[in-house]
């Protein structure tokens, strides 16, 4: 659960990133808040997010770059990044249902036991 974890600080770090440049605006961007940007693309990509990196590296290379596209790769971050996010919350809910669903059968299964025993 760790690496849930640690995905979740990342994720939150990177909607806080983006609502910032969301706000100020692309051109507004400095060295500062790419590398910030090129971090954590550098921390999805070590977590097997390549996707999600693969977008932010094409909205960091755009933005440095200047070009008019930089805003729609932003956004196509975005998009990836808010899809992910949920993603992930239907698989944690997902294991913890069935975490919780052997625990109850496995109590099941004792308590039968427990019954046949009497």
């Amino acid at each position: 659960m760790d690496e849930i974890a640690e995905l979740r600080d990342a994720l939150d770090r990177l909607h806080a990133a983006f609502e910032d440049l969301t706000i100020r605006g692309l051109r507004s961007a400095g060295p500062r808040d790419l590398a910030k940007l090129a971090a954590l693309r550098d921390e999805f990509r070590d977590a097997g997010a390549g996707h999600l990196a693969e977008r932010l590296g094409a909205a960091i290379e755009l933005t440095q770059a200047g070009d008019h596209g930089a805003a729609a790769a932003l956004l196509r971050a975005m998009t990836a990044v808010r899809l992910f996010d949920r993603m992930l919350t239907v698989e944690v809910a997902a294991s913890l249902l069935a975490a919780d669903a052997s625990a109850a059968d496995a109590e099941a299964a004792r308590e039968a036991a427990a019954a046949e025993e009497d």
